[in-house]
């Protein structure tokens, strides 16, 4: 929430910047852990005593409240566009009704929120009220439940909660420091260099640094007062062209940080700007790529992504229980699923990378379990799961791998997806791999993908499952002389297992792709991939959609000839 404040009696500069400040005083002013413990442990204690009819009380309850103050800048051009703080607060009721069992909760469950007031009495009644409907409604979703279990068969009949043991803990944090007048200036000198590329349509800078406070109690004696995740703040760059044929370019860079003091220098950053720029003219001038399938090297961002999407999302506990769900490798435990000198593993206990903070870092889950350390995929063959709360066949426990945000309930999730490749070579052997490959195979040429925008792999039953990860970069290696030329407009597609089991090499180069955030059934969280250079004996890359439309008719105002019109 966004709050201003005009002071009619002063000059209206003067009133504006009042009004600033007392906004920032405001939004970073700090509530009293008592004020949220208070009200939530009271309301907790009258909620298990809930009654209605003949329906006795619930059997868990769960309250938690995000606390979160973020501050937001943007530049374009060298000059500042938006310059804001933001707070939010969530409450979150999750009720069962039932036993652990069989209760009220199905793939469908998401919980219940509502704004929370920072006021412990207005908490009080939020909570009150929030704990009423989820009651009424948990009873009623039991007794659906069990109406629908008297007809559906249930092959191997599964818990619907595990048992956890109860967490106390509450960990201090330092108040939010935003050093707006550092972050302006690191956007602005981020995004001026772009004034020299005339042909760069829309270049951007913004810095978000974030601040998050959760509280969590439960029926069971959880009691967590921790930073909810360890997300470090991001300045990322942006910018799009297009190219003489219409199609639309982009590229982006960005940078993890714990405080403004992370930052490359405002010269660096300078410089990164203007190769974005560079590459992107370059784009311009590449050759559309036909649609092909040939060999190729994925760069450590793009085999991250690619194994995010082909595995991780497939490797969630909840799927392997949801018959809707894809389940592709729902009885393969214990099975190679991929290449024997691959291994996957998930690590939200890592707070850093070579010394770069990591998006997917938290201490306890969105449950209060403990984050763990889990190896999913051991030298090619499937070992666990991304487990919350939600038991599957053979796992009857979490994780530490229950994630949502602030408004949904907890999933299985990943955070810090590792891609290990035993026996890794250089990078220069792995491209002399490559020709090998393209001259046995008689290809005139394949490819290198560098960096991704994203990923998508539906993981229902009733659609195909195809995956696409877009690259940011395309280069056509020649198969007799090994040059890489720029292209443009394909991305690459194929079937998770089959992609997944023509990787044949790795590198030795793993890289930490960070700033990522993952949307699913509870919402949207902070990830990140750690992974190596791979070599895929064939891909195949497909026509982007159509984005293309006239360039502008008239010469950019930064254009030499009319800078002075």
């Amino acid at each position: 929430m966004r709050i201003f404040r005009r002071v009619a009696s002063l000059p209206l500069a003067v009133a504006l910047a009042l009004s600033c400040a007392a906004a920032y005083a405001q939004d970073l002013s700090a509530v009293p852990d008592q004020d949220v413990f208070g009200p939530m442990k009271a309301e907790l204690a009258r909620a298990m005593t809930l009654k209605q009819d003949d329906f006795g009380p619930p059997y868990f309850v769960a309250y938690r409240v995000v606390d979160e103050k973020e501050y937001d800048a943007t530049a374009a051009f060298g000059s500042a566009l938006q310059d804001s703080f933001d707070r939010d607060r969530v409450l979150f009721a999750e009720v069962r009704f039932g036993d652990r069992h069989l209760d009220n909760t199905d793939v469908g469950y998401r919980g219940w929120h509502v704004s929370a007031a920072p006021d412990p009495k207005a908490l009080r009644q939020n909570l009150w009220y929030l704990t009423d409907a989820a009651y009424k409604n948990a009873v009623a979703g039991y007794l659906q439940k069990k109406a629908k279990r008297a007809t559906e068969y249930i092959a191997d009949p599964l818990d619907d909660f595990s048992v956890e043991k109860a967490v106390v803990r509450d960990e201090s944090q330092p108040p939010p420091d935003f050093p707006r007048q550092r972050a302006r200036e690191a956007v602005e000198a981020a995004s001026r260099p772009f004034r020299n590329h005339p042909q760069i349509y829309e270049a951007h800078a913004s810095i978000r640094l974030r601040w998050a406070r959760r509280y969590l109690v439960t029926s069971e004696g959880t009691e967590l007062a921790t930073p909810e995740e360890n997300v470090p703040g991001e300045l990322h760059i942006d910018a799009m062209t297009r190219a003489d044929d219409g199609m639309r370019l982009d590229d982006h860079r960005s940078w993890e940080i714990r405080t403004l003091a992370d930052l490359p220098s405002d010269k660096d950053l300078a410089a990164a700007a203007e190769a974005m720029a560079r590459e992107l003219e370059a784009e311009r001038r590449a050759p559309v790529q036909p649609p092909a399938a040939a060999p190729a090297i994925f760069d450590p961002e793009f085999t991250g992504v690619l194994f995010h999407e082909a595995l991780g999302h497939k490797l969630e506990g909840q799927r392997q229980r949801d018959p809707q769900e894809s389940q592709v490798f729902r009885d393969m435990v214990g099975k190679k699923i991929l290449p024997d000198f691959i291994s996957v593993l998930d690590d939200p206990t890592m707070a850093a990378f070579r010394g770069e903070p990591v998006h997917g870092h938290y201490d306890y889950d969105s449950e209060g379990v403990p984050a763990q350390k889990v190896a999913l995929v051991d030298h090619g063959v499937l070992r666990n799961f991304l487990m919350s709360r939600w038991p599957v066949k053979g796992f009857s426990h979490s994780n530490g791998h229950g994630r949502s945000d602030a408004y949904l309930r907890p999933t299985g999730r990943m955070a810090n997806l590792i891609v290990r490749g035993e026996h890794p070579v250089s990078r220069a052997k792995l491209k002399r791999k490559l020709l090998e490959l393209l001259r046995k195979s008689g290809k005139p040429y394949g490819f290198l993908l560098v960096g991704a925008f994203g990923g998508e792999n539906p993981n229902s039953r009733d659609a195909a499952q195809t995956l696409e990860v877009r690259p940011r970069l395309i280069y056509r290696v020649d198969a007799k002389t090994g040059k890489e030329t720029l292209v443009r407009g394909v991305s690459m597609v194929g079937t998770p297992l089959i992609m997944l089991n023509r990787i044949v090499a790795a590198s030795n180069d793993d890289t930490l792709a960070n700033g990522f955030v993952c949307g699913a059934e509870s919402g949207w969280v902070s990830v990140d991939q750690i992974a190596p250079s791979v070599l895929a004996s064939e891909i195949e890359l497909q026509r982007l959609p159509e984005d293309r439309s006239r360039p502008p008719i008239l010469p950019s105002p930064f254009a030499k000839r009319h800078e002075n019109d």
